[in-house]
């Protein structure tokens, strides 16, 4: 009973994150070009076959490894073709893989109660939602990472046997598969994770001739291709400058970009700072390893010189899983004030929420942070009514000292609230950042196989929409091509072709126009008004 009991609770986990994650799934239109990068690859890999090294804008792509594009290749088989949801599928799955790591972790170091709470608050923490539905790799490197660490758990438990020492190395490869070197995080964490926990002579049981083989024979695919047939640009320009970019690039200051975590991993980065009060009070060797391992992974990550929100991903797992421990057991361990505190910071970090969300200060908000404000009444109340319930019962629960109900209100009502946020904002995101209606003008002038001259710079997310070549334009040559005939298409700023007319020949015309990030985008050709 106790074993199907866990079973139905982890399905019915899983069904949650599955529903919060996979709604706005492939809904918006494509922006971030990264995104572009991973579906324009599967492209290739459809209509050329290149699986092993496909081609970016005409030239071999040899910058990332090729698991998450094969994953975003395969997922669009059936189809034939690559779509918005197809490249975000694998995204979605890697979200839901994480929270059944998570689950596994807390209820084998913890129990049931941990483990759902803290798979519960992962699923509602407010950067995992925001990048865990979007075709990043960074998702399915951060699956792969915390499966790692429930292997190097499973290992420590049974005398770091092989078998389980493996999976643990498996991981890592895998999550060296899905984003390059930034998979390692997983083994420099368990290896701090291990002297932290078991001292340095520890660190010898982690057989480091297996884990070198299973890498070796894992990553294979990757580098050995890759030297194979491109060492020169591989090792140049991938390794040396692609990667010693990662590390090296920015100064000191940056690097503290990654404290926004606190900001990202909201509502529970305020039980973690209970989870934090209450630890030294009751000691627990998994609690340290897994804190280690997560520290070491925001601390590897801080150190790079390059940051974006989607690069702290992989650490929303241990947060999570700190504040499910805390809740399920502090209460019974001398943790009762500190859980209360942060129930009342809890409701009342919700009640500020549901007052700026109803307030014109949250008109305010521009760029690619608008499309997530509410715009109508009905979608305004109902998201602040969910907040201030959560909150009242939330506190209900803490005085009574129910703090895993305290927990579980928490979770379902975020998550109830980010559901709605799902189902509403991708019409919001297209509405300010759809490209499509640029892309499908410019394709009605460009044959098949004939370039789209951009200017000044065309982001990868066009040559997906556009499905020709994109040739990127500086300004002499603008003014030189605009000074003949129009022969095709041309995309610039409504703001350059006003400066640049006047020297145009008089046939050229706007076909169409349309805004883009508050910026008025234009295709020029022969035709139009």
């Amino acid at each position: 009973m106790p074993r199907a009991r866990s079973w139905l609770v982890l399905v019915a986990v899983l069904a949650f994150t599955a529903l919060i994650v996979g709604l706005p799934a492939g809904q918006a239109p494509l922006w971030d070009p990264n995104e572009a990068r991973y579906m324009l690859l599967a492209r290739d890999i459809l209509e050329h076959g290149r699986w092993l090294v496909p081609d970016l804008r005409g030239e071999p792509y040899v910058n990332k490894p090729q698991l998450f594009y094969w994953s975003v290749a395969a997922a669009s088989l059936p189809g034939g073709e690559v779509t918005e949801w197809t490249a975000a599928l694998p995204a979605v799955l890697s979200s839901v893989a994480t929270v059944a790591a998570v689950f596994a972790i807390g209820v084998r170091a913890w129990g049931l109660a941990a483990g759902t709470i803290a798979a519960l608050a992962l699923a509602s923490t407010l950067g995992f939602f925001a990048v865990g539905h979007h075709g990043q790799s960074d998702v399915m490197l951060t699956a792969w990472t915390w499966w790692a660490l429930y292997g190097l758990i499973v290992a420590r438990r049974a005398g770091f046997t092989a078998v389980p020492l493996a999976g643990f190395y498996a991981g890592v490869a895998a999550a060296i598969m899905s984003k390059g070197p930034m998979g390692l995080i997983g083994l420099g964490a368990g290896v701090a994770a291990i002297a932290t926990t078991d001292g340095w002579a520890g660190t010898r049981r982690l057989r480091p001739w297996l884990g070198l083989g299973v890498l070796a024979v894992l990553l294979l695919p990757w580098y050995g291709t890759y030297l194979t047939a491109h060492a020169s640009a591989f090792v140049g320009d991938t390794v040396v400058g692609h990667y010693g970019s990662w590390v090296f690039r920015r100064g000191l200051l940056t690097r503290l970009e990654s404290l926004w975590l606190v900001v990202y991993a909201l509502p529970w980065t305020i039980f973690v700072i209970g989870a934090i009060a209450w630890r030294q009070r009751a000691p627990d060797a998994e609690r340290r390893l897994v804190a280690v391992w997560t520290l070491a992974i925001w601390a590897l990550i801080g150190l790079s010189g390059i940051h974006r929100a989607r690069y702290l991903f992989p650490i929303y797992p241990g947060l999570a899983l700190l504040a499910g421990e805390c809740l399920a057991r502090a209460g019974q361990q001398g943790g009762a004030r500190e859980l209360r505190a942060a129930a009342y910071a809890f409701a009342a970090l919700a009640a500020a929420a549901a007052a700026l969300g109803l307030s014109p200060l949250a008109r305010q908000i521009d760029g690619e942070g608008r499309p997530w404000v509410p715009d109508t009444a009905g979608e305004l109340g109902l998201t602040a009514a969910l907040l201030v319930v959560t909150a009242v019962l939330a506190v209900g629960a803490a005085r009574r000292a129910a703090f895993v109900a305290t927990g579980l209100i928490v979770a379902l009502g975020v998550g109830a609230v980010l559901i709605v946020e799902g189902v509403r904002y991708p019409a919001r995101f297209a509405r300010d950042f759809d490209v499509r209606p640029i892309a499908a003008a410019a394709r009605a002038l460009t044959p098949a196989g004939v370039a789209v001259p951009v200017h000044p710079d065309g982001w990868l997310t066009y040559d997906f929409y556009l499905r020709r070549p994109v040739a990127e334009l500086d300004r002499p040559a603008v003014e030189r091509l605009l000074a003949g005939e129009p022969r095709g298409s041309l995309i610039v700023m409504r703001k350059t072709w006003s400066e640049l007319q006047p020297k145009a020949h008089p046939s050229w015309r706007v076909v169409t126009a349309h805004s883009v990030a508050s910026r008025e985008i234009v295709v020029l050709g022969g035709g139009g008004a």
